[in-house]
């Protein structure tokens, strides 16, 4: 499943195991199921009442035209017409309030599964890949339930009916309809052929002109920047042309289906007639079951077109179905262990004894010890590649050692709940992540019961407040999609106030001043170092005046540590370090 284009998955119209656990998120909802399958049979059987009662009808006008009788078929006609139209509203208003409920729990329990998984998980499979399970899958899945199964259920029922209906009218005149079948599916076999290559080439179009579109949008400066507007033209140009033609291939190919059926199901009205004709005038039918026999053969062929239809629906809801249970049977890489107790209130000291680890089969680290005493502010410095970020993502705990242990004040981070460990841990990314609301939500964050005045209070102590007060809103702005409104360096004054409010004993700044010009990291440097006193900080940086202020610098090289000390220590040490400051490293580090 992974190495296959989804637009190329055919699958199963039916997969008993992906349909028991679709049948898993109905089950709460079963007395409403039962109710809307229920309905469906009324609404199935007043429609074949109904034809039934016009053909007596008939027969009494053209018979012995009893007035009583006639109008109780009238009285009969018009309660089954009120039967069917509150039976129908009830069918479709269930049927659609359970898909969209399924609906709604199915992505639930997938956005509360994703909470679980380790960003590796997350990296590797890729936030677009993620997104399309939650959105275009399981949208797949409410259509499945809305329209797919229902629609089965009830087209099946209906074409049973109609066919023993006519059996038990005049199997004869049945038997003659039947003929024109082995035409029907073989159209309907190489139709359906044909509409799985056009529709999956519709499908391909669509997505590669929304990707070009997302990216020519995103990277649209650059675009600009190069004079490169012409060529994005030309090539969204061409993919539009492309999507144009498959629709129009896909849409005279549906404009087929329709005519083709109406001819084949014209021909056996044909018959019908034709044989019924002669039957009725040797009394052997009367005209009532001859307009019935018409009337069922109109209804005998859409079942049976709309049936060819809903197999594709069935098709792409079993590879959707797979699609999102590989996603929830994907198990969290990092668990708490059964009974784990939280962890107490920590002074901060942090120690990494003989830690080995690695993703995959590759390992990373190799026999790491290090100790940090509380308050300690400690850089990890190296070339791409040598462990540094691997290093904090193990005291966060997103991935779990292979020997050794991480321990906070003395507690092995795996022996206590991610949440009680992570509460009291604080980090300032690179790369800043606002989220949409207001900047007093975003600042509050880790914090949301903090009030304003300690909002605004965290904003002064970082320097924030400033710029947030030329906002036009003040602390209630609503910040754009991840800030974009905001210059990189706000963005990282955001970030440190949110660290700030949140107060954590162990402070994690992974490049968190490589974003910030040079003016703006003066402003914050008072800001920094009065964040970082008293606590216990691990810092991934490549600034100079970052590294000079911290207690010891560790350097790390190909997942070893081959040199720690001050920052003045080991430039006159002459190794390693000095090397990389003076090649200008200290210019270029980057979290791996």
């Amino acid at each position: 499943m992974q190495n296959v284009d989804p637009d190329d998955l055919l699958g199963k119209a039916y997969d008993p195991r992906i349909v028991r656990r679709l049948a898993a998120f109905v089950r709460p909802y079963r007395g409403r199921a039962l109710t809307a399958l229920f309905l469906i049979v009324v609404v199935t059987a007043v429609d074949l009442l109904l034809p039934k009662l016009f053909s007596l009808a008939i027969d009494e006008v053209t018979g012995p035209r009893r007035a009583a009788t006639l109008n109780l078929l009238g009285a009969a006609f018009v309660a089954a017409l009120g039967v069917r139209f509150l039976a129908s509203w009830g069918e479709l208003y269930l049927v659609a309030w359970l898909g969209n409920r399924v609906v709604f729990d199915l992505r639930n329990r997938m956005f509360r599964h994703l909470q679980t998984l380790s960003v590796g998980y997350v990296d590797r499979r890729g936030v677009g890949s993620i997104m399309s399970r939650i959105q275009n899958d399981v949208g797949v899945i409410n259509e499945f339930f809305g329209e797919g199964l229902s629609g089965v259920f009830s087209n099946a029922l209906i074409l049973v009916g109609i066919v023993g209906l006519m059996l038990w009218t005049n199997w004869r005149l049945a038997l003659l309809a039947f003929l024109v079948l082995p035409f029907m599916i073989l159209f309907m076999r190489e139709w359906r052929l044909r509409a799985i290559g056009t529709y999956r080439a519709t499908r391909r179009a669509v997505s590669a002109v929304n990707a070009d579109l997302a990216e020519s949008i995103a990277g649209v400066r650059v675009a600009q920047a190069f004079v490169r507007e012409p060529v994005s033209i030309r090539r969204f140009d061409g993919l539009n042309r492309a999507t144009l033609d498959a629709s129009v291939d896909a849409a005279r190919l549906s404009s087929l289906l329709f005519p083709v059926v109406s001819l084949i199901g014209a021909g056996a009205t044909a018959l019908v007639v034709a044989v019924g004709g002669q039957l009725v005038f040797g009394q052997s039918l009367t005209i009532g079951e001859l307009v019935l026999f018409v009337a069922l053969i109109d209804r005998f062929f859409e079942p049976i077109r709309d049936l060819s239809q809903q197999y594709n629906v069935l098709q792409a809801a079993m590879v959707a179905g797979e699609r999102v249970f590989e996603v929830l049977d994907v198990e969290p890489e990092v668990r708490d262990k059964p009974g784990a107790p939280a962890l107490p209130p920590i002074v901060g000291r942090v120690d990494f004894d003989a830690v080995r680890f690695g993703y995959g089969e590759t390992e990373i680290l190799h026999g790491i010890d290090l100790h940090v005493a509380p308050g300690e502010t400690v850089a990890f410095v190296g070339e791409t590649g040598a462990g540094k970020t691997s290093m904090v993502n193990l005291l966060l705990r997103f991935s779990d050692v292979w020997s050794g242990r991480v321990a906070v004040d003395g507690h092995d981070v795996r022996d206590v709940t991610q949440e009680s460990l992570r509460s009291q841990l604080g980090i300032v990314l690179q790369d800043t992540f606002l989220f949409a609301g207001s900047v007093r939500a975003n600042i509050a964050f880790g914090r949301p019961e903090a009030t304003a005045v300690e909002v605004e209070r965290a904003a002064r102590e970082v320097g924030a407040h400033t710029f947030i007060e030329g906002l036009p809103d003040r602390y209630e702005t609503e910040i754009q999609e991840r800030g974009a409104s905001l210059s990189a360096g706000q963005r990282q004054l955001l970030a440190f106030a949110r660290a700030l409010l949140a107060d954590p004993r162990i402070l994690i700044l992974d490049e968190a001043t490589s974003s910030v010009d040079t003016q703006t990291e003066r402003q914050i440097q008072a800001a920094l170092r009065r964040l970082l006193q008293g606590r216990t900080s691990f810092v991934i940086a490549h600034r100079l005046s970052t590294i000079r202020e911290v207690d010891t610098v560790v350097v790390m090289r190909q997942g070893r540590i081959v040199e720690r000390g001050s920052h003045d220590e080991l430039v006159a040490r002459g190794g390693y370090y000095r090397r990389l400051y003076e090649g200008q490293w200290a210019a270029g580090w980057a979290a791996d």
